[in-house]
């Protein structure tokens, strides 16, 4: 009996549909991205960004100061010394994170610099450009500082907590970079990592958030996997973009998150529900452009 209904059902579906019932296909949520305005742009500013420099191909990292001031000062001052450059990623693990910047290649190692204290969050009024998107399982408010993906308290703590601070943190999704540590918070030097998988619940909060991977993060799939790896993936270099020729540097721009084209996409792509709840944060990534060519 059931089979004979599937039969007719497929046989009733085979045949062409009339004209007045033909429907046009529905509109790509994306194709405003890529008619979207100059002003609908911003350009990453090369004195925080650093180009590292993979056997595969280049990664270009936006760092972030407003998310952890004293991490990003300590890293561009390692990169300007080539502190990094011939450096492996010594301990990658499959969908979680690639760890690399010790000089020993063990783990234990690091620089002459002293250790950094924890920045794993910090008050929302010191960070700029947060634009919320929604809410999740994780947090009461999540969205993006520009490209970063970052989660927030509620705003109403501020009221009722003692130091009126409400605290933002970034999200350990795929692309971002974050800093290694020793047990003890404060112990952070030279080692970083960058997140390979969606590894929000081990260590948001946890672990300090300082830059993402705007472009290239297909070079970075391709670091060799392993604990340690057989062929341990180097830091072939590590560089400032401001330092490097302009020549050699691709025109990099990332949509802004607060923009109006951004924020209907978000919707019409159903990554954010009508009631303001965030499927996976982890999914929302702002498009970006390399000379002009639309990269989602």
């Amino acid at each position: 009996m059931h089979w004979k209904l599937f039969c007719c059902v497929a046989i009733l579906g085979a045949g062409s549909l009339p004209a007045s019932a033909a429907k046009d296909p529905p509109p790509n949520p994306a194709q405003k991205i890529f008619s979207a305005g100059d002003a609908e742009w911003r350009a990453v500013d090369l004195e925080n960004m650093i180009v590292v420099d993979l056997p595969a191909g280049p990664l270009y990292v936006e760092l972030r100061p407003d998310l952890a001031p004293k991490h990003v000062e300590q890293i561009k001052t390692l990169v300007r010394r080539g502190f990094y450059d011939g450096l492996t990623f010594h301990r990658v693990i499959e969908g979680f994170v690639a760890q690399g910047g010790d000089p020993k290649g063990d783990g234990t190692g690091g620089s002459d610099l002293p250790d950094i204290a924890a920045e794993f969050s910090r008050d929302v009024k010191e960070v700029d450009n947060f634009t919320v998107i929604g809410r999740d399982r994780q947090a009461a408010r999540v969205g993006l500082v520009d490209g970063v993906p970052a989660g927030a308290e509620p705003e109403s703590l501020r009221a009722v907590r003692g130091d009126r601070a409400v605290r933002l943190w970034g999200a350990h999704c795929p692309g971002v970079m974050s800093m290694a540590r020793a047990t003890a918070p404060d112990s952070a030097n030279s080692q970083i990592f960058l997140v390979i998988g969606d590894a929000r619940q081990s260590l948001d909060q946890r672990y300090t958030v300082w830059g993402w991977i705007v472009d290239g993060i297909e070079n970075a799939r391709r670091i060799e996997r392993g604990e340690p790896p057989k062929r341990p993936t180097p830091i072939v270099r590590m560089r400032i973009a401001a330092d490097v020729p302009s020549e050699e540097l691709p025109k990099i721009e990332v949509m802004r998150s607060d923009s109006a084209v951004f924020q209907t996409y978000l919707k019409e792509a159903n990554l954010v529900d009508e009631t303001g709840f965030v499927k996976d944060l982890c999914d929302i990534r702002p498009p970006h452009r390399v000379n002009g060519k639309v990269e989602l």
